[in-house]
């Protein structure tokens, strides 16, 4: 008879190393995002064709270069595969990032744990840009290689180097912003298009511009800083605008996300005609800029869904009848949303003219043809809001709604002009006026006409194109329409009123 074995000794667990294991004070959900990035192929095919290529192709440039170019190759070379993969390759990532969690049903239950929804969105971004980060990181030998050719203007190519990793991180924020939005033209097309222009952009820059980034990163030239810091700006309010509208998508409808967008907007806004102010900005570019600004915000804030609930208004009830004029512009919700419009139009177009006061401007002249472009991208925002509100109410009127107006506006616009040009009268086209980005359609017909009617052989046409009418044209299409939204507006604030009564009664019911 065989006597059984000895049973082995237990022994304890192996202890894990400190740096083997993600600290408990990082979100579970960027770790999570984390392992599971570093793990997917595409992160890994990235990394590794990144190596690759660079090894082959700077061994290549080098041969085959002149111990001048050299150095010039290879810098070349390094910024075009690295922008490549952290501006184009890796945002894409980010496409399904928010829309997977809602299609396998998963964002209630994080929402129901200690995961707010800013949260899970941060989550998903800084597991993107980290992976951004290591590959930044593993370029660093070859920027050692180009030291030794000499000629290396190093603040200027570390600073180009880490505006093109902010530029990675700005087009991820809005890669993973939009992965909330259902429709897969918005989610998906939308971000594809930016890629392919975004590409073409780095192409022509590293090949006819690369000399003239390098100069600008030097901050050698007047204004350079300023201008950097305004874009660094910009980008960083683009990347949160994004991240904001992922997160209030899938935020629950007690969380208020939309007062401190606003709040922020309107400090950005206000910083920025500061900024410009003391670094005396071309007055015809800080609109545009301003533009920019208020663009996303009355985009967003114009089809957010009415959905008030009482704890919203009570922080707001505390102040009075000054929190209820508060809560007007900064409610969730599309009709303060358009009251909150209408004050951002206002302090973009007073900063725009307090910059022209303090600049020394003549007055408060601008050109026509600046206003002209200023009221109808002004008119492509307002017009889409106002169609919106006009769809019947079984139509959700969502933010994805809202862009595809803005497009078909856009492609009508196209669509006249490649009529305009294979027909002999093209003046059928003032009858399209109302609609914004015809307008601009209509500053070229009234160039074109007025040259035209210039005698032969003169020396030079007297005075200047007429843009007035087209000019009234534009102030007209925008009040109208910013007071057909105001007039919906106007017609739901019985029901915010409604909201505030209730919370003023829960709140005096309290013990």
């Amino acid at each position: 008879m065989s006597t059984p074995a000895p049973a082995a000794a237990a022994t304890p667990p192996p202890v894990a190393h400190p740096l083997d294991e993600f600290s408990d004070r990082i979100s579970p959900m960027l770790v999570k995002e984390l392992r599971q990035g570093l793990r997917a192929k595409t992160f890994v095919i990235v990394f590794l064709a990144l190596q690759a290529m660079l090894a082959v192709v700077l061994l290549a440039a080098i041969g085959a270069s002149s111990s001048e170019d050299a150095g010039r190759s290879v810098s070349t070379i390094i910024f075009l595969f690295f922008s490549l993969a952290v501006v184009i390759v890796q945002p894409l990532r980010g496409i399904g990032a928010l829309h997977n969690e809602i299609k396998g049903n998963t964002i209630d239950l994080m929402v129901l744990t200690r995961l707010g929804a800013w949260r899970i969105v941060l989550g998903k971004w800084v597991s993107i840009v980290s992976q951004s980060a290591l590959l930044l990181t593993a370029i660093a030998p070859y920027l050692i290689l180009r030291y030794f050719f000499g000629r290396m203007n190093l603040f200027a190519e570390l600073n180009l180097l880490l505006l093109i990793f902010l530029a990675s991180a700005l087009f991820t924020a809005i890669t993973v912003g939009l992965s909330a939005i259902p429709s897969i033209l918005i989610r998906g097309l939308l971000p594809l298009v930016m890629a392919l222009y975004i590409g073409a952009g780095i192409f022509a820059a590293s090949d006819d511009y690369f000399g003239d980034l390098i100069e600008f990163c030097a901050l050698q030239e007047d204004g350079s800083g300023w201008a950097l810091l305004a874009g660094l700006v910009t980008a960083a309010y683009f990347g949160w605008s994004s991240l904001a509208l992922g997160a209030s998508m899938i935020a629950p409808m007690a969380e208020n996300h939309s007062t401190v967008r606003r709040l922020l907007t309107l400090a950005v806004v206000a910083g920025f005609a500061v900024i410009a102010t003391v670094a005396n900005f071309d007055r015809e570019a800080i609109g545009p800029v301003l533009l920019l600004f208020c663009a996303p915000a009355i985009a967003i804030a114009v089809t957010e869904p009415l959905q008030l609930l009482p704890p919203i208004c009570r922080p707001f009830l505390r102040f009075g009848a000054a929190g209820k004029l508060a809560g007007r512009f900064l409610y969730p919700g599309w009709p303060s949303g358009i009251l909150f419009s209408g004050l951002l139009i206002a302090l973009g177009v007073g900063a725009v003219l307090l910059h022209l006061r303090a600049g020394g401007g003549p007055g408060w002249a601008f050109d026509d043809k600046f206003v002209i472009l200023m009221l109808g991208a002004l008119g492509t925002l307002l017009l889409p809001g106002l169609l919106i509100r006009l769809m019947p109410r079984r139509i959700p009127r969502t933010f994805s709604l809202f862009l595809l107006f803005a497009g078909i506006l856009i492609g009508t616009a196209i669509g006249l002009s490649i009529v305009a040009e294979e027909v002999e009268n093209d003046s059928f086209m003032w009858a399209f006026a109302w609609i914004p980005p015809v307008q601009f359609n209509l500053m070229d017909l009234i160039y074109r006409d007025y040259y035209d009617s210039v005698a032969p052989g003169a020396t030079g046409p007297p005075g200047s194109p007429d843009y007035q009418p087209l000019v009234l044209t534009g102030i007209a299409t925008c009040s109208i329409y910013y007071l057909g939204m105001l007039l919906f507006a106007l017609r739901n604030f019985r029901s915010i009123r409604e909201v505030e009564e209730e919370a003023a009664t829960i709140t005096r019911s309290a013990p």
